[in-house]
């Protein structure tokens, strides 16, 4: 495979003029990206409050994570002006390609031209283990372990938050108000804050966000590599929901499998969460005081004029709310939650509730509140409510209610 430097002779995407600036507390790690659409600059904005990213030198292994995809769509050979790391490179010119396919069928395999780095240019990164934090109940529950569960290794001990903005929130006053949250809560609990802000959303275009959510996230912290030495991707996808919808596009399903083929010299990548179901994880952080009213769920939708960090209606509030209602832990929320909306939309919100847990989307976390509700609260809602929970087929998930209750009381 040899790349022609007049890039109209083949069908090459190439990434070069890779560098470094400083822009305030911001350090811009920017890399040209060219093919025959055109040239466009790409730009990873990076934020720390622990020192080292200014003394680092630039790599183009982000870039190459997050173009990764969209080669692979249109048909495009990568060809890297700069050296990639060598383990990186090997598994994304092998079993990476090979799962990306498996997942997503409209996929090539193309080729990867880069040089592998030298071991003289390996430098050791600082001993932070980071995980992605947006405040929701995949991240707490990580942080609940970290403070409860003595059998959790060092290596799994998280001593650093990261906040990347790579296309979750397009409301630009939301992205800010979640950053804000997530500040703060490294500060309250005294870890390390990071994070990367990146236009990723041309280089996905045909898919959602949730089928890229994983390569996007890699991405951002491929550009943070020498902050963190591990770097823990809490997952939304348990294994008995995710495995069996591989071939469907649930990328997240496959974490535990690919993340480790992500690693480089000098960082690693682990999958933490797949082995809970959502509803476990939503009892762990409703019986965690100091959690509890931290958590940040909502997606907002049309309704962001809540004078809470959660607008207490959205179809990811509404299911958290009807678990702390139905364990006594509602009153609790006040604080980041408007229980006002909550209360006064319910009719509503239980419509849209059923809707998504008997419809086409099967959610899979209505049906495992669902089937909490009509087993353990039975006399908190409605008769016509309890009517409605009994036609809602079991999840995919398998829990025994008296054996998390128990576990929840013992918190």
């Amino acid at each position: 495979f040899i790349v022609n430097s007049d890039l109209s002779d083949v069908m090459v995407i190439k990434i070069g003029n890779l560098r470094q600036e400083s822009d305030g507390d911001i350090v811009n790690l920017s890399a040209q990206i060219s093919s025959n659409d055109g040239n466009r600059d790409m730009v990873f904005r990076r934020y720390s409050n622990v020192a080292g990213l200014v003394e680092a030198e630039p790599r183009p292994d982000a870039f190459l994570m997050m173009i990764l995809l969209h080669a692979m769509k249109t048909g495009q050979n990568i060809w890297i002006e700069d050296p990639v790391d060598p383990l990186l490179l090997f598994e994304l010119r092998g079993d990476v390609q090979n799962l990306l396919k498996l997942t997503f069928s409209e996929l090539d395999s193309i080729k990867i031209e880069a040089e592998a780095r030298e071991p003289h240019e390996i430098i050791q990164p600082l001993e932070h283990v980071a995980t992605g934090f947006s405040g929701g109940v995949d991240s707490m529950q990580l942080i609940h372990r970290k403070q409860n569960d003595e059998s959790l290794p060092n290596d799994y001990q998280v001593t650093m938050l990261m906040h990347h903005d790579v296309g979750s929130v397009t409301q630009r006053d939301q992205y800010l108000v979640n950053l804000e949250h997530s500040k703060q809560f490294a500060n309250d609990f005294g870890l390390a804050f990071a994070g990367a802000s990146c236009e990723t959303t041309p280089y996905y275009k045909g898919f959602t966000f949730l089928e890229t959510h994983c390569l996007r996230t890699t991405a951002a912290t491929l550009s943070l590599w020498p902050l963190f030495r591990r770097y823990l991707f809490a997952s939304g996808t348990d294994m008995q929901v995710g495995l069996p919808s591989l071939p469907t596009r649930v990328l997240d399903a496959a974490n535990p499998m690919l993340l480790p083929l992500l690693r480089t010299k000098e960082n690693d990548f682990k999958e933490y969460g797949s082995g809970f179901c959502r509803l476990e994880k939503m009892l762990e952080v409703l019986a965690n005081d100091s959690l509890r009213s931290q958590i940040n769920v909502c997606a907002r939708v049309s309704h962001d004029n809540s004078v809470r960090l959660n607008c207490g209606r959205c179809f990811k509030c509404f299911p958290f709310l009807l678990v702390a209602e139905a364990v006594g832990r509602l009153d609790q929320l006040d604080r980041n939650f408007d229980l006002h909306s909550y209360q006064h939309h319910k009719p509503r919100c239980f419509a849209n509730f059923f809707t998504l847990a008997l419809g086409p989307k099967k959610s899979q976390t209505n049906r495992q509140v669902a089937r909490f509700l009509r087993i353990h609260a039975k006399s908190v809602f409605p008769i016509s409510i309890r009517a409605l929970l009994r036609v809602v087929p079991d999840p995919i998930s398998d829990f025994e209610v008296d054996e998390l209750l128990e576990a929840f009381g013992s918190k």
